[in-house]
């Protein structure tokens, strides 16, 4: 604080006259010409604003100020100061600034109005110097307005109130100007808009009323003209990237120049004008969704996806067509299935044929694409994919199911004798054959073909892969759950149990008095399976020859030995014996199932056996036995000559070694007779029902009494975790 003279009163008018002639009009003659007194020291950086007044200068027009608001009364002028403080800035205002803008309109009225507020803001901030005392003092003890805002007032009343409509309309021209593609001056534009905001004195109420409320329709008129014209002239994705370009426009228009508070008013404003109203126009051309689709036109997709999720609820209809579209491209390829199922003659031949699956498969790896790339993976679009799906993956197609198709293509992936793919592709096609399966609905009729498909494979030896097998059965468990798949890890695990069985039965035999020959000289190996976890198989019996016999029972009494309460069933059209053969002078190693074998074994000579003493020898049936034997005779392998006709077994037929076979291998597999599938559609039916009433008696039993729908509800909660589909008659 500056120290006052002792002794010394300072009039009102004596000091007025100082601060009038030294600050005032020296201030005043900067702001109109630009001159600065020689005696006033300059910054050495550019940059910096140039000094009007020099240190000296300024402390002795503060000190007077100071000595005139700390005087007693009644020399104390605070009062008197405040007010012509007030009186000489309008006194300006008045005399310099309004004749300068007046007759002036757009670019010219921006740039004076401009000009001069830059120079008011500078007389403010140096009065604000001078009468600082006055501001910390007065102002406050007596709840008056602050000197600052009292300056920004005194040009807001006087001067901008005059000039704002003008002003309003050049800027809403100017940016419209911009808006047309032509080039303005944004520091002009981004000036005069300040101007409003400085003047609201904190407060966005002055922009926003006058500028902003005027702004906002403004704009929505100009964007409803452009839309209605591209809307007419423009294709869908061409009006998309205009839309889009509009809006990253009036997005670098709020950066540039405008308040931030303006942008999500703006956004509306634009989103609503160019997107929302016309939507539904939008979605009908020629040139829309279905169009995007079908030429794959993704940067398009993923723009309307963007678009349109600006739009409340905007996404919606857009997901709708892109459901219909999906159920549309699935019902056309299920409909080409069912009509080139008519000319199918054979079972193999319908499912063998991979080309079905393997088009769906790339249908849904088309569509989740677009869902991820274009998407963005939205929740909305995920399940309208799925829902679609689900459509035509449950249809009816005939005899073949789609839970039978499926699990077949899987069949074909994973056994020996399928396509040779890298363990890399065979990861890749499981996983997407479980996505595919995931829409199915009888995933409890997938589960037990699949059970008897995998039970050949491992059976059978012809599993490409255990650890293919185990992924498979770990996608199905992550996605239905252990209940689902507790029966097929239970056969991967009997086989590896079967396993140590089989040494620990080889050494046992070993410790055996007779050694090997306890089992009648030939090489025995038994698999102990858990009758829960196998497909069912049907039991035949038949009379075994004294070697298999004599195993046998070798085995049982080591089994019987080793555990308690098991009982074991011989399954002997799943058991596989190697027969040493001498065909037309030629060795040959066939590979048989044990009723092949015994049938073989009768002819250990050249000789010569009707039907009916096979019969009785083998002890089979005579329609299992007629099959076997169609195997030997008269399939690809003719290892046996037979009499009569040479397409079926008659009953008086005669069967002989075939002196003429010829076949280049020496090892050959001989197909057994096509057995009737384990799994039953009826059956698997039934057992779905069962489970489900289950669950409307454990779900009574619990709630005791329950109204239809919550009933319904749970139920398909159940189901839903056991991987059942819910009968659509569950009601009664």
């Amino acid at each position: 604080m500056p120290p006052r003279a002792t002794g010394s009163i300072v009039p009102l008018e004596d000091g007025w006259e100082k601060i009038k002639n030294e600050g005032i009009k020296v201030l005043e003659e900067f702001l109109d010409t630009g001159h600065i007194r020689s005696t006033v020291p300059q910054n050495t950086d550019p940059q910096k604003p140039r000094n009007v007044f020099s240190k000296a200068n300024y402390a002795e027009l503060y000190t007077t100020v100071y000595n005139m608001c700390t005087q007693r009364t009644p020399n104390n002028w605070s009062e008197q100061l405040y007010r012509r403080y007030g009186e000489a800035m309008s006194d300006y205002v008045q005399r310099q600034v309004l004749p300068a803008l007046k007759d002036k309109t757009d670019i010219p009225l921006m740039k004076e109005l401009l000009h001069r507020w830059v120079n008011h803001k500078i007389y403010v901030k140096w009065m604000d110097r001078f009468f600082t005392y006055l501001d910390r003092y007065y102002v406050k003890l007596q709840s008056v307005e602050p000197l600052h805002n009292r300056g920004y007032s005194i040009f807001n009343q006087q001067v901008f109130t005059s000039v704002i409509k003008d002003t309003r309309s050049a800027l809403l021209k100017v940016i419209n100007q911009e808006r047309q593609g032509e080039h303005i001056d944004q520091d002009l534009v981004k000036g005069v808009i300040e101007i409003f905001i400085d003047l609201g004195l904190n407060s966005s109420n002055l922009y926003n009323t006058e500028f902003e409320e005027a702004f906002l329709p403004a704009t929505s008129s100009y964007f409803v003209r452009q839309a209605s014209g591209w809307l007419s002239e423009d294709s869908f994705p061409e009006y998309l990237r205009k839309a889009e370009a509009a809006l990253h426009a009036e997005d670098q228009r709020c950066h540039n120049y405008l308040s931030r508070t303006t942008l999500p008013k703006l956004r509306n404003v634009v989103i609503l004008a160019v997107l929302s109203q016309p939507q539904g126009q939008l979605l009908e051309k020629e040139t829309g969704v279905v169009y995007l689709l079908d030429n794959d036109k993704r940067e398009d997709l993923a723009r309307m996806h963007r678009m349109f999720s600006l739009v409340e609820n905007g996404l919606n209809p857009i997901a709708q067509a892109f459901r219909q579209y999906v159920t549309d491209r699935g019902n056309q390829i299920v409909d080409e299935r069912v009509e080139q199922q008519k000319q199918v003659s054979s079972k193999a031949e319908a499912l063998n044929d991979p080309t079905f699956i393997q088009t769906l498969l790339e249908l849904h790896d088309r569509f989740k694409g677009i869902v991820h790339e274009c998407f963005s993976q939205d929740s909305l679009f995920q399940k309208s994919l799925k829902e679609a799906f689900e459509v035509f993956v449950n249809r009816d197609i005939g005899k073949f199911s789609f839970a039978a198709l499926m699990s077949s293509f899987c069949d074909r992936i994973l056994k020996k004798s399928g396509e040779r793919l890298s363990d890399e592709q065979v990861e890749n096609l499981l996983t997407k054959m479980v996505e595919l399966f995931s829409f199915l609905s009888d995933k409890d009729l997938f589960a037990e073909i699949y059970r008897n498909q995998l039970s050949k494979r491992l059976l059978y030896e012809t599993s490409a892969s255990e650890d293919a097998e185990k992924s498979m059965i770990a996608k199905l468990k992550m996605k239905c759950g252990a209940q689902f798949t507790s029966k097929l890890e239970g056969m991967l695990t009997d086989l590896s149990l079967a396993l140590d069985t089989q040494k620990d039965f080889k050494d046992h035999c070993e410790q055996l008095p007779e050694g090997k020959a306890a089992l009648g000289g030939i090489e025995f190996n038994v698999t102990v399976l858990t009758t829960g976890f196998w497909p069912s198989y049907q039991v035949q019996e038949a009379s075994l020859c004294p070697e298999m016999q004599k195993a046998i029972q070798v085995f049982s009494n080591y089994y019987n030995g080793k555990t308690q309460h098991r009982r074991l069933q011989w399954i002997h059209s799943l058991g596989q014996a190697t027969i040493a053969a001498k065909l037309n002078g030629r060795r040959h190693d066939l590979i048989v199932n044990s009723y092949q074998a015994l049938i073989l074994l009768l002819f250990t000579r050249d000789e010569s056996h009707n039907l009916s003493f096979i019969q009785n020898s083998t002890g089979l049936e005579p329609s299992m036995c007629k099959k076997l034997l169609a195997t030997l005779s008269i399939a690809k392998f003719k290892i046996l000559s037979k009499t009569g006709d040479g397409k079926t077994i008659e009953d008086d037929a005669s069967f002989c070694p075939n002196d003429g076979f010829q076949c280049q291998h020496r090892k050959i597999k001989i197909p057994p007779p096509v057995t009737e599938e384990t799994h039953n559609k009826e059956r698997v039916e039934e057992d779905r029902s069962i489970a489900i009433e289950a669950a409307i008696v454990r779900i009574m039993k619990m709630r005791k009494t329950s109204h239809v729908s919550p009933c319904l509800s749970h139920v398909s909660q159940f189901c839903a975790l056991f991987a059942l589909p819910v009968a659509p008659d569950l009601e009664t």
